[in-house]
This record gives structure tokens, C-alpha cells and sequence, in this order.
């Protein structure tokens, strides 16, 4: 990988750069970083590719560096030039995005419909091309499927990425009621009764059962228990509470 040091003012951002059309400045990290790099030299090169119409430099990665630097008042960047373009650039832009950690849940989600729509084979091809679980790519997307109501809330803050994919895991019935729960001013509430928070809320008796999946009795128990909760169009913790339940008034 070659580093080369490019005029500031011959470069533009990429049209692929999928950050293009955010202001800079007006966030907390935006405001970090412009600290950060008005006390320390810059340790990671942005990427760009040279443009041979224009004759001048698209930014693809890198675009809070490059503004922050520049307002530094900084005449030359450090840059990796690379010949990708369009949709392979808009990818590698998407990727380097996905990434970081400050990304809010719906943002990372729909990063991630945009590398599925953009890369071959779909889910499996992210999977394989970036190094994700399958699992992990299709859980991001189901966020997107989610009820718009709860859609906000995740939007707002009041639903995090660990509860989101939580509940985009809950039957239709469930996300119903959490939608319902929302409206009433209850939300936090009826997530916890919904067991998508982590942890129990205080005063809550609990019964902890683990399954190993390594055990083969184990996993055809567990595997049976969410079927039969499909089928009854229960999650499956709500499942198996109604079948405890029942057993026990059986037995009294």
C-alpha cells in the first residue's frame, strides 16, 4: 500500500462516499477528531482515486480526516489512491462506515441493505467478501422490518441495537404489543416483560434454563421448543412458560 501526500484543495468527495451529503462539524465526534488532529499528526491515510475527467482526487474513505485536517488549515493529506469505482467503491466506503462504533442501530442497518443490494450474491456474498457471520448480516436487516413506531424509538435512542435485533426476533404478536406499549408511554416496560432487555428487571422472579448446543438431546429440545412456539405464535420464553405453567396446575 502506497502513501502519498495530495493537495487538500485537489480533492473532491466521492459521489460513492456514502457520508457525502453530511455537514461536518456539527456533531460531538466531528468536534473530536478536529481536537484530536489540531494536537497529533494523522496516523491513518485517507483513500482516494484519481478522477481522470475531472482531473482531480475523489475522496472514497476518510471523510471526517479530510475535513478536519482541513480546517486545520493542513495544504496536503496523506492519501492511499485506489482504482475503485462505483459500486465497488461505494462498498469499500460502506464497509469502512459499518465499522465504527458510533454508527446509531438503523444507520448500521441500512448500511448493511446497501452492501446486500450492491455485492453479489446478496447476504451469503457480504458474508463471505467482509468476514460476517450470515447471521449477524440478516439480523442487521431485520431491524428495517421492524414496525415503524418502534422503527423511532430505535431513531430516538430509546431502543438499542442489542434490544432492536432482540425484538425484530419476537413473533408479530409481541412487536404488536411493544408497538402498543410505545404509544402509551410504556415502552421500557413491556420490553422488559418481553424479555429483550438485558438482564431481568428488579423485583422479577426468574428461572434460568441454558441449552448446550454441542449436547444432541439438547439441541433437538431446543430446536422442537421454538418450532412448537412458531406454531403457537409465541416467543419462545412465553412458550415455555405456558408449558411449565400448565404442568404444574396439572400436578396440583
Amino acid at each position: 500500500m502506497q502513501v502519498k501526500n495530495i493537495p487538500v484543495n485537489m480533492i473532491d468527495i466521492a459521489e460513492e462516499n456514502v457520508r457525502k451529503d453530511h455537514s461536518f462539524g456539527e456533531d460531538d465526534k466531528d468536534r473530536l477528531i478536529k481536537e484530536h488532529l489540531s494536537k497529533f499528526d494523522l496516523l491513518q491515510p485517507v483513500v482516494v482515486r484519481f478522477d481522470d475527467k475531472s482531473r482531480r482526487y475523489k475522496l472514497l474513505i476518510g471523510r471526517r480526516r479530510f475535513f478536519a485536517l482541513s480546517a486545520k488549515g493542513e495544504t496536503q493529506i496523506p492519501a492511499v489512491v485506489t482504482e475503485l469505482e462505483g459500486a465497488e467503491a461505494e462498498a469499500a466506503s460502506l464497509f469502512e462506515n459499518l465499522i465504527r462504533k458510533d454508527l446509531s442501530p438503523l444507520e448500521k442497518a441500512r448500511m448493511v441493505k446497501r452492501l446486500v443490494d450492491t455485492t453479489k450474491a446478496g447476504i451469503t456474498g457480504v458474508a463471505a467478501k467482509y468476514g460476517l457471520p450470515k447471521s449477524t448480516v440478516s439480523e442487521w436487516l431485520s431491524i428495517l422490518s421492524l414496525p415503524q413506531v418502534l422503527q423511532d424509538n430505535i431513531e430516538q435512542g430509546r431502543i438499542t441495537s442489542y434490544e432492536a435485533i432482540r425484538i425484530a426476533r419476537k413473533p408479530k404478536t409481541v412487536q404488536e404489543k411493544l408497538v402498543a406499549a410505545a404509544q402509551e408511554g410504556r415502552l421500557q416496560e413491556e420490553m422488559a416483560q418481553a424479555g429483550v432487555k438485558r438482564g431481568a428487571p428488579r423485583g422479577l422472579l426468574t428461572i434460568r434454563i441454558v441449552f448446550d448446543p454441542r449436547r444432541k438431546s439438547d439441541k433437538q429440545l431446543w430446536e422442537k421448543l421454538n418450532a412448537k412456539a412458531e406454531e403457537s405464535g409465541l416467543d419462545v420464553t412465553d412458550y415455555a412458560r405456558s408449558i411449565l405453567s400448565g404442568h404444574v396446575q396439572r400436578d396440583t
